[in-house]
């Protein structure tokens, strides 16, 4: 797609190996204006194989919000995440 703008395209922001975990992350993203995609989610819940690359639920980001993203998700730590003791 030629007339594609470099920031449009999907990058992988992240791989989880359960669902819940992607659905968090996904949902702090949306609620600071970043759309995402889960990708592989239906594969994994079928053929639970974590270990493999098969078996990762994907959490897609454009390229253009991919930086923003790994911003808010160190700011926001998720549960089972330590935060920063000052």
């Amino acid at each position: 797609m030629p007339d594609q703008k470099k920031g449009d395209d999907l990058v992988i922001f992240d791989t989880y190996v359960n669902d819940a975990d992607a659905y968090i992350a996904k949902g702090v993203l949306e609620t600071n204006g970043i759309p995402c995609i889960i990708n592989n989610e239906i594969f994994s819940s079928v053929y639970p194989v974590t270990l493999s690359p098969w078996g990762a639920i994907k959490l897609l980001v454009f390229r253009r919000d991919l930086e923003k993203a790994h911003q808010i998700m160190e700011s926001k730590p998720l549960p089972g995440q330590e935060e920063d003791q000052v």
